[in-house]
């Protein structure tokens, strides 16, 4: 008896979900991303775009935009291996994200801050592969956990820096974090740096408007202080809108159109007297009308009908 061994006796009961252990790819859905900047984007100003032209370049027999040279084959990467925790070079899949986000971080950097305006989720979107309607396929999109794993190590080469991680005091959401580029990410560009911060203290200085003294590191953090407040902010201000929007909408969705249309002329009426009493009624009826078609509550949208309860009276 003391040779049998009960196995999964004393364990939880398993759920039958239908998941099975190994059998799944861990191949990532987008190997090879690519990112070039529209047709229609201006170029960048001053160091930026020249460091923009010494990434991509139109290829003169198809006239599609190719990189100029790879920059996961720089030798910095090769010289600092150890020290950012690697045994090994890229695999193929992580040297073609290298070069692809590599020009898409440029574009979206301020060129006050060099913070990335863009987060995690929104670059994924731009390097995704997109259908005819423009949109993301989902069976082929790049992960923000690989960018996020991505950044994590260019924090390790000294590329990037992050802001610590910050939650809604109300919520309890993530506020999401957008990376800063360091300088020596722009040294690897290859630009002439003493122009480049030229041209940024030039900015600082047109930003700050005396309040702190331009060309010091104490007018860069400053302004990443306040563009961070501003984004923090809008993210705020932005999800509140949303959740009073939904609120909104879910005790509105229950009325039939005539009440939906009145509730929402009092809500109307409600904000300050500046936005509705000068209206015409024609103008006043119209505005009752667009804000219904932004909660999707028009026309087109019927109420589900109250039960009638089996009471005789």
């Amino acid at each position: 008896m003391n040779d049998q061994i009960l196995i999964g006796l004393n364990g939880p009961n398993l759920r039958k979900d239908g998941r099975r252990r190994g059998d799944h790819s861990v191949v990532c859905k987008c190997s090879n991303p690519e990112w070039f900047a529209p047709a229609n984007f201006r170029r960048l100003p001053g160091q930026m775009g020249h460091a923009m032209s010494r990434l991509v370049m139109k290829d003169r027999r198809t006239g599609k935009m190719v990189l100029r040279q790879r920059m996961s084959r720089h030798p910095y990467f090769v010289q600092l291996r150890d020290a950012a925790g690697r045994k090994r070079d890229f695999r193929p899949e992580k040297q073609a994200l290298y070069d692809a986000i590599w020009p898409l971080l440029i574009q979206r950097a301020d060129l006050a801050t060099s913070v990335v305006t863009f987060n995690c989720s929104k670059l994924a979107d731009e390097l995704s592969p997109r259908d005819e309607n423009g949109k993301v396929i989902p069976e082929t999109r790049v992960e923000p956990s690989r960018l996020s794993r991505l950044f994590e190590e260019w924090e390790r080469f000294g590329l990037t820096e992050r802001p610590d991680l910050e939650t809604d005091p109300v919520t309890g959401y993530c506020m999401p974090r957008h990376i800063v580029l360091t300088d020596r990410f722009w040294q690897l560009c290859g630009i002439d740096m003493d122009k480049f911060l030229a041209e940024r203290n030039a900015r600082l200085a047109a930003e700050a408007d005396g309040i702190t003294e331009p060309g010091t590191h104490d007018s860069v953090r400053a302004a990443r202080r306040r563009w961070y407040e501003n984004m923090r902010m809008a993210t705020l201000l932005s999800r509140r809108e949303k959740a009073s929007k939904l609120k909104r909408r879910k005790r509105l969705s229950k009325l039939p159109i005539d009440d939906r249309r009145n509730a929402m002329a009092r809500l109307l009426r409600a904000r300050p007297a500046h936005e509705w009493m000068h209206l015409p009624p024609e103008e006043f009826d119209r505005q009752v009308w667009n804000r219904l078609r932004q909660l999707d509550l028009g026309l087109d949208y019927e109420a589900s009908p109250h039960p009638i309860p089996d009471i005789v009276h």
